[in-house]
């Protein structure tokens, strides 16, 4: 390490022994004393605080009848002390710090300018009443605090403002905080939040670990060993090119490659983390994670967390074969505009160690940033009978029905990260009340999942409705063209893009659920307004999941109430509108699959956006019941079958507005009232409905009504 004589740049001859707290305060003394008697400021000074300000240099106070402060008698003092402090150190520094200093200097290998700032550093951290001492000083701003710093090291001004830079080593790792142009004496060497928590570290390490073995706790502090993995890769045979990114993980592990980076991102609770740590596992690689929180379980701010990879890095230059994680990446990304990217993309292209980054929300990233990935994978959830087995085992252990705990296994929302935290709530829960746990385990996961942005229903078990309807039946539908056509098509193309319109209750959902059983394919329900989304940017991202997962099972998806994304973007009132048009609109095109969209305003395709609209391949149109399958459908809902049977056409022609969902509608509000639907009491409801469809189709008069 360092010499007395390299610290204070002058010899001496005098033999002291001394102790390390005595040579700590005596070696910021002598700073002190030197930048009192910094030329420029030597003959104005004044001291507005002299006792306090000269005893904390070791000075004894004047005398009353002495010289007033501000005289050269306080310079004479000042510099007769400096003089004694000189001659009173000699030989080898025995700091306080010094193990810490030592291994920070053997990681960090600053130079001697370094060295001198980083000392300061933690002098003023031990003693921060010396901040008190040099306010007395007045020497203002950067240029001038510098010159006077540079004095007191007997160092070169240009290299304490190199090292002092935003772009210097010890500032970009946060060992000191970068000044700005208008700092002042008392604010120039401000010790970062990375070197504050080491020296916190060490000081509260009660191991009694030798000095030797520092460098390893620093070690641990900055970046731990991540645990062992709870899951075999084999668990995420899911995961779009698996294989490829262990190729690449093992082959940036044993080359000298730098600047190897893989990006995870999903959902939380989806598995990400452990697929890092299995990945690791898997190459049987040492992993390293930079910590989310320091050592009394609080929150570390992102930049932090950024320092201290960077400080990682440093460590891994000697460790190869090890591989560093860094969770929850948009944190450190929140405020990117206040990130300097040239840094960051140097952290990105001078890695030794390969990183694996996972964020929970990748729209938080700034794409500059992404393009420095050479891999953007997500991690979702497979829906594979694997990975639904383990789920059940994970909730085996809830009080609630079995025929539950199968059900929710097999949600695409159920997480292995949600069903730790029911398993965590439900030892609360009273083991009898079965259905009971069931409300309010679904009420905790419909909570949670509002607060992630996931609005989609988490009712596990719904009843079975008490049928009070005939079943869909194609021949009450009236479409142009019809069903059968329509299937021929899609069996022909494999892919389409149709928009169902027609009036309310026309049967679009029912025909749409009809003819994914014709092609033997599953059915995907979404509605316009659920995918709305409270946050900017939320109904894009919605949007986007919507036809992704449509995609992968290989579902017909039917968008219900579809208006919202049809309507020209130039009626827009807002720019979210247009963008979420936007991203439907560019998603539609892409998608591969059965695309069917409803809408009930079937008269305002003027209003609908003409580019969206072409990119549909059918427009299916929806008409009112005839007469024939108006009777048809009466003989299906009354009682009294023969009665219907013997409805005339004449009795039916003037039913011109009614459709299937609105024959419903009036079978079940009979029902609701105690009748029995019978053909008189229904034919009674539809006079009514008629009626109610038609009232205000008037044509109204010209002009105004006085």
């Amino acid at each position: 390490m360092l010499l007395w004589k390299e610290l204070i740049n002058e010899a001496n001859e005098l033999e002291q022994s001394t102790t390390a707290s005595k040579d700590d305060l005596k070696l910021l003394q002598i700073y002190l004393c030197r930048l009192y008697l910094t030329p420029s400021y030597e003959n104005t000074l004044n001291l507005f605080n002299a006792e306090d300000s000269l005893a904390f240099l070791g000075i004894k106070p004047l005398q009353e009848g002495d010289t007033l402060p501000g005289t050269q008698d306080y310079l004479k003092a000042i510099r007769k002390r400096e003089k004694s402090l000189t001659a009173s150190l000699k030989g080898t520094p025995t700091l306080s710090f010094e193990p810490l200093l030592a291994s920070l200097v053997k990681l960090l290998k600053p130079n001697l300018v370094e060295i001198k700032l980083l000392i300061y550093a933690l002098l003023l951290l031990q003693h921060p009443q010396a901040k008190q001492v040099l306010r007395e000083l007045e020497i203002n701003e950067f240029n001038n605090s510098v010159n006077a710093l540079a004095k007191a090291m007997r160092e070169s001004s240009r290299m304490v403002a190199r090292a002092l830079d935003e772009d210097a080593m010890l500032c970009q790792i946060r060992m000191l905080e970068a000044p700005n142009r208008g700092s002042d004496i008392w604010d120039l060497i401000e010790a970062g939040p990375l070197l504050g928590q080491l020296v916190l570290a060490v000081s509260e390490d009660k191991t009694g670990q030798a000095d030797a073995d520092l460098e390893q706790m620093l070690f641990r502090h900055v970046c731990p060993p991540g645990p062992t993995a709870q899951h075999q890769i084999g668990d995420f045979q899911g995961v779009p090119e698996l294989q490829l990114m262990l190729d690449y993980l093992g082959n940036a592990l044993t080359t000298t490659a730098r600047g190897k980076n893989i990006l995870l991102y999903g959902k939380p609770g989806t598995g990400k983390t452990q697929l890092a740590r299995a990945m690791a596992e898997k190459l049987a690689a040492p992993l390293y994670e930079v910590p989310t929180k320091d050592g009394h379980a609080g929150a570390m701010t992102g930049r932090i967390r950024l320092d201290a990879a960077k400080l990682a890095q440093m460590f891994l230059e000697d460790r190869l074969g090890a591989v560093l994680l860094f969770d929850e990446m948009e944190d450190a990304f929140r405020k990117s505009d206040q990130l300097a990217k040239g840094w960051f993309n140097q952290l990105l292209e001078e890695n030794q160690a390969p990183v694996i980054w996972i964020s929970n929300n990748i729209r938080e990233v700034d794409p500059a940033f992404l393009r420095r990935f050479d891999f953007i994978v997500e991690v979702k959830g497979s829906g594979s009978d694997q990975e639904v087995e383990k789920l059940k085992q994970a909730l085996s252990v809830l009080p609630v029905a079995p025929e539950w705990i199968a059900e929710a296994a097999r949600k695409s929302w159920m997480t292995p990260a949600l069903a730790q935290n029911l398993v965590e709530v439900a030892q609360y829960l009273p083991t009898r009340q079965i259905t009971r746990n069931q409300q309010r385990l679904e009420a905790l996961m419909k909570q949670r999942l509002s607060v992630m942005g996931d609005g989609r229903p988490t009712r596990i078990l719904h009843k079975t409705p008490k049928q009070d309807f005939p079943k869909f039946r194609q021949e009450w539908i009236n479409t142009r063209p019809t069903l059968m056509n329509v299937e021929r098509l899609l069996r022909k193309e494999d892919t389409g893009r149709i928009c169902l319109y027609g009036p309310p209750g026309a049967g679009k959902t029912a025909y749409a659920q009809e003819l994914a059983r014709r092609l033997k394919k599953p059915f995907m329900l979404n509605s316009g307004s659920d995918l709305l989304g409270m946050y900017v940017g939320q109904t894009e991202k919605n949007i986007a999941a919507m036809f992704d997962k449509a995609e992968t099972t290989g579902a017909v998806l039917l968008l219900d109430e579809a208006d919202t994304f049809l309507y020209n973007r130039n009626m827009a009132q807002q720019s979210w509108e247009v963008s979420a048009i936007n991203e439907f609109m560019v998603r539609l095109e892409r998608f591969e699959g059965v695309f069917l969209a409803t809408t009930n305003r079937f008269d305002s395709f003027d209003s609908f956006d003409k580019a969206i609209l072409r990119r549909f391949q059918l427009k299916v149109e929806f008409g009112y019941l005839n007469a024939e399958q108006l009777k048809d459908l009466i003989e299906a809902c009354v009682m009294d079958k023969d009665k219907a049977c013997s409805l005339t056409r004449e009795q039916l022609d003037h039913f011109e507005y009614l459709t299937p969902g609105l024959v419903r509608a009036d079978v079940q509000n009979l029902r609701l009232r105690g009748f029995k639907p019978s053909t008189g009491k229904l034919i009674e409801a539809l006079v009514i409905e008629q009626q109610e469809q038609t009232a205000g189709v008037v044509a109204q008069p010209i002009g105004f009504l006085h």
